[in-house]
């Protein structure tokens, strides 16, 4: 037995990416959902008694516009939420501007987030940790995050940091990357050159400028495909590109649920019980596995 819940779409122009729809099973039934255009972003289930704010990153392939499902973390993300009777306007925004959406409270929930350790001061409200701005949900599946260097690189790197303390290093804005790297940099202990994205910092590899970069190689390499530059210039970068071994941590993704909201406990605690289920059920590896092959 199939149901359909059905959303008007709603036309902005060509700019605007059509949201892709949602499927899960409810028992025996297999429910879509439609999204819809919205002032901010994409939404669903809009109807519902509690509409949550939701701010995240193109981050492919985890999550990105250009992707035709979206990707596979906005996929579970939505599906986790409507599942449970919330609607979701889910917008897209530069890194530094979705956390400072989450911790003044414009925003419900921040996805998809790292671990973020208790010292770790917010960048947008004084004398404040992200911690107490924010709540962290339980762990989804990840990726390795990692130092990449050119192939023909001579770091000396054995595992540790201290091996490439004398090095310049490549990080995006605001992103968290491990607990002893993140500590070095703020202490000046690590030179760093900031950019906004992945593909910024492939281009600072590719430069020179820094020897090393921090990154999920995945995300880096999924974000080149996704740039307007040529295939030839494409697979330059892929062959140029290597993850140095061992990676500095396999990083879990999280949901940010914002302590603004006046039910935050509750809201927490209802994804938590969804990831839970969600792990037993199998259903992130079989929504990554979809989502790997849908869009080729």
């Amino acid at each position: 037995m199939i149901k359909s819940v059905v959303f008007g779409l709603f036309f902005c122009g060509l700019a605007c990416a059509s949201p892709p729809p949602i499927s899960y099973m409810q028992g025996d039934d297999l429910v879509t959902v439609e999204g819809q255009l919205t002032d901010s972003g994409y939404g669903y289930n809009l109807n519902a008694v509690e509409v949550l704010q939701l701010v995240t990153l193109n981050w492919p392939p985890y999550i990105d516009e250009s992707l035709c499902d979206f990707g596979w973390v906005f996929q579970v993300t939505v599906e986790m939420l409507i599942s449970q009777g919330y609607g979701v306007d889910v917008a897209f925004y530069p890194w530094a501007r979705a956390v400072r959406e989450a911790e003044l409270g414009k925003a419900d929930i921040l996805f998809p987030e790292y671990f973020i350790d208790d010292s770790l001061k917010s960048d947008n409200v004084p004398y404040k940790t992200r911690n107490e701005l924010l709540a962290l949900s339980e762990a989804i599946p990840g990726g390795d995050l990692s130092l990449i260097a050119l192939k023909d690189n001579n770091v000396q790197y054995d595992g540790t940091l201290n091996s490439i303390r004398s090095e310049v290093i490549g990080v995006i804005r605001a992103y968290k990357n491990t607990v002893e790297l993140d500590r070095l940099i703020d202490n000046d202990q690590i030179a760093t050159i900031v950019v906004n994205n992945e593909f910024q910092l492939a281009n600072l590899l590719l430069s020179k400028r820094v020897t090393l970069i921090v990154a999920d190689l995945d995300s880096l390499l999924a974000s080149v495909e996704k740039s307007p530059i040529s295939t030839n210039q494409k697979q330059i970068i892929n062959s140029s590109l290597v993850a140095l071994t061992p990676s500095l941590e396999y990083k879990y993704l999280h949901y940010s649920v914002s302590k603004k909201n006046a039910h935050w406990q509750s809201l927490l605690q209802a994804i938590n019980t969804r990831i839970k289920a969600m792990h037993i059920d199998e259903v992130f590896e079989k929504q990554i596995k979809e989502s790997s092959h849908k869009c080729i």
